[in-house]
């Protein structure tokens, strides 16, 4: 009996642990890995700034002069860089390590795509492929007829189309070699998607579907529908893909194993759009003519219901907590996907472009990774000559043992503490970082910089202190008004 009791409250605790955070309940476990933040930038420009969902009122970011944003390509988590298109049509970058907004190109580019947030790609007027990379080595491919679309890949390579005739030409290439890998030709096709593991590209013809592998450009079989493809969107694994059709109420789910429709969810009108799940637990189709979207449960092709949202490029969405994000006139709500109550309200919120992803970077560096290595010196080191030259042998007379007087222990050594630094901000740019620390000052004391060496590149850090206590270090944080953290150790 009292082994069945353990194991049930094992199992409360499991599940404890998978409801969805409270974002009034401090965590006591110390988290891991990525963590879920959200970028919030006025929808016409301005100060910019990035929260630790769900605390909305934990800004760990901010930047100034950040453009009004369209939609978001990609994210790079090693650079910290968030791929962007502004309200204008050109391509730029949120730098979130250097604390920076950059133009990619002063050239407007159409079809835009990244598959790593880094690397952005484009067409040109002429119909030349353009990267822009933002080390600037950029690179530019010529395709034998104009291109129409290209889709980046996680692989690095490029799927690059063109129509010539009735018929849709397509190229392989993997920059920054400017020679066709392979090319395939499909029937005069229009948009297209790739699935978010980039195996696979599918375009909609006049009858349906065609889908090609992106290791050989391989067709993978024609997918016949009724009705001509008015929106689609697959999910994060790439195994379904739901298609909306004009003039057709009933939304279809093509299965990528049996290359078939063999599920359909009936809809009370067509939607105009279709919005996957990041993370493919539900997918949002929009009402046309009204400010409300359907709410399809993924894991069972359920439709739960209908919600009152607005329609933009970022909203509504699937947070990481798995509500909904929907967007009211002025405020935006987090809904229950399930039972549509209303969790909570963030006032204001419309105003913003939301964009919700995951990084790890502004979580507080332990501080042996900022410390050279250090090796024993030379002179514990024996020399292989003098070693040689120890007499050895039956007749070589040993060294005395030596002798350790056991009667009283040694005392131990007492370390005293290093102390807690207050750190701002770490940078690459030294002119920045001094830029920075001349704005922070607290009580008559001016925030100076540091720099130190990570994997063979200067780091600039922005820093108080040392204080005596971590508690000391905290107040200083707060009165300085600036994002920071604490490690523990001097500057």
């Amino acid at each position: 009996m009292r082994r069945l009791l353990l194991l049930a409250l094992l199992c409360a605790a499991c599940n404890k642990d998978r409801a969805a955070p409270d974002s009034t309940t401090p965590s006591l476990v110390e988290s891991h890995g990525p963590e879920p933040l959200l970028l919030r930038v006025p929808r016409g420009g301005g100060t910019g700034r990035i929260y630790r969902y769900p605390k909305l009122d934990s800004t760990v970011w901010t930047v100034d002069e950040a453009p009004a944003i369209d939609r978001v390509l990609a994210f790079d988590a090693d650079a910290g860089s968030i791929a962007v298109v502004d309200s204008k049509g050109y391509a730029g970058r949120l730098d979130l390590r250097e604390t920076d907004v950059t133009k990619a190109a002063r050239t407007k580019l159409t079809s835009l795509s990244s598959a790593n947030g880094s690397d952005i790609y484009g067409i040109n007027p002429k119909g030349e492929i353009i990267r822009l990379n933002p080390n600037g080595s950029d690179w530019k491919f010529k395709p034998p007829v104009p291109a129409r679309t290209v889709f980046a890949q996680p692989n690095g390579e490029l799927i690059v189309t063109g129509n010539k005739g009735a018929q849709t030409l397509l190229w392989k290439v993997r920059p920054p070699d400017e020679v066709v890998q392979d090319s395939a030709v499909l029937p005069l096709s229009g948009r297209g998607v790739r699935t978010q593991v980039g195996d696979r590209v599918y375009f909609t013809v006049d009858s349906g579907l065609v889908g090609i592998k992106v290791k050989d450009l391989s067709p993978v079989g024609a997918i016949k529908l009724a009705n001509r493809v008015s929106a689609l969107a697959p999910t994060p694994s790439g195994d379904r893909l739901y298609v909306a059709m004009a003039g057709d109420s009933g939304l279809s789910v093509v299965d990528r194993y049996t290359e078939s429709a063999k599920t359909s969810i009936e809809l009370p009108q067509p939607p105009s759009e279709l919005r996957m799940d990041a993370l493919g637990r539900y997918l949002l189709a929009r009402i046309p003519k009204a400010d409300s979207a359907w709410v399809i449960a993924i894991g069972d092709n359920r439709l739960v219901g209908a919600v009152a949202t607005r329609w933009e490029t970022d909203l509504p969405a699937v947070t990481p907590d798995g509500m909904l994000a929907l967007l009211g006139g002025k405020d935006v709500s987090l809904v229950d996907p399930e039972k549509f109550k209303v969790k909570s309200t963030v006032t204001g919120g419309a105003k913003d472009f939301w964009y919700f992803f995951a990084w790890d970077g502004f979580r507080p560096r332990p501080q042996g990774l900022d410390q050279p290595v250090t090796f024993p010196s030379d002179s514990l080191q024996r020399d292989s000559l003098s070693a040689s030259s120890t007499p050895s042998g039956p007749g070589a007379s040993l060294p005395p043992p030596s002798v350790r007087d056991t009667s009283r222990a040694p005392a131990t050594a007492v370390t005293p503490s290093p102390g807690f630094t207050v750190s701002f901000a770490a940078l690459l740019s030294e002119e920045k970082a001094q830029q920075i620390a001349s704005t922070i000052k607290v009580n008559g004391n001016a925030a100076h910089v540091v720099s130190t060496t990570t994997a063979g590149s200067p780091i600039f850090r922005v820093v108080m202190g040392p204080f005596a206590t971590r508690d000391e270090a905290d107040k200083i944080g707060r009165a300085a008004r600036h994002e920071y953290w604490i490690y523990e150790g001097s500057p």
